[in-house]
């Protein structure tokens, strides 16, 4: 998808909003899709955003690599997420790292701050939009410390029943598909890649769970 005229208007950003003002709103936002494959940067550690940007389509990450290389995943993106916010620009606060497309992505990129003023037809709209993307970012925060606790836990078996315990709870199954590959988990739990494999294969033999690649049910013990 890369024509404005495509775009969903049922989108969670547009909620409150008339259909059918969504394509004039948007015109006095300065509205643009860009389009990223998967592994592309969308967004680079150290950039003063100018404009905001939503994900309406795909998944992303926030990738931190250090001097050495060791690569840490901050967080998971899906559609609907908030990946920029020009107010870092206003503050002078870079991002703190590369925001990097783990399956192919459409973002909308806006300026809520810019020209807006100047077309007061549109402002009641324009509010209702920050209004979501206050909620929008609250959630998200939301998440943030709910993997603070996961990798907060001292041992690797903790974090993997920690963040296991979490997708079942997210999905409202036992059974279901993580958004991970192997070496992506031990990124974003913090631990090393065969010290994770090692403990999904003691947690298969003690009984908690059952998996295959990206696949896992969890099992209660009698």
């Amino acid at each position: 998808m890369s024509d404005l005229a495509a775009l969903p208007v049922n989108l969670p950003l547009f909620e409150g909003v008339p259909a059918e003002k969504v394509p004039h709103v948007l015109s006095c936002l300065n509205a643009t899709l860009a389009t990223f494959s998967k592994h592309e940067r969308i967004l680079g550690r150290g950039e003063a955003q100018r404009s905001t940007g939503y994900l309406c389509e795909g998944r992303a990450q926030l990738v931190s690599n250090d001097y050495w290389g060791n690569r840490s995943i901050l967080g998971e993106y899906a559609a609907g997420s908030v990946l920029a916010a020009e107010q870092f620009f206003k503050l002078n606060l870079p991002l703190p790292a590369d925001v990097v497309a783990s399956s192919p992505c459409t973002l909308l990129q806006f300026n809520l701050e810019r020209h807006v003023e100047a077309k007061p037809c549109c402002m009641v709209h324009v509010n209702r939009i920050r209004e979501n993307l206050a909620r929008i970012t609250l959630q998200m925060n939301a998440d943030l410390l709910g993997k603070l606790g996961i990798v907060s836990n001292r041992s690797t078996r903790e974090k993997v029943l920690a963040y296991l315990s979490d997708q079942a709870a997210l999905h409202g199954s036992s059974a279901f598909d993580i958004p991970y590959t192997r070496q992506e988990l031990a990124d974003a739990l913090y631990v090393e890649r065969s010290a994770l494999s090692h403990e999904l294969s003691r947690l298969q033999k003690d009984g908690y769970l059952t998996f295959s690649r990206k696949h896992f049910e969890l099992h209660r013990l009698s």
